[in-house]
């Protein structure tokens, strides 16, 4: 199964990243720190599906 981390970035084409962000950066309360896959040259986020999960609850 393909996940984000396998992907590159669709702005700039560069591997994504696995980080670590805490929630309140994301603009969630009380969720802890959660996984994205981050371009390292542009930044731009993608989200995984467990990550996208927790947001729901």
């Amino acid at each position: 199964m393909i996940s984000e981390y396998d992907l590159d970035c669709t702005n700039c084409g560069e591997s994504l990243i696995k980080r670590e962000v805490t929630s309140e950066t994301l603009g969630f309360d009380a969720h802890g720190s959660l996984e994205v896959a981050e371009c390292p040259d542009c930044g731009d986020r993608y989200f995984p599906e467990t990550t996208l999960e927790r947001l729901e609850t």
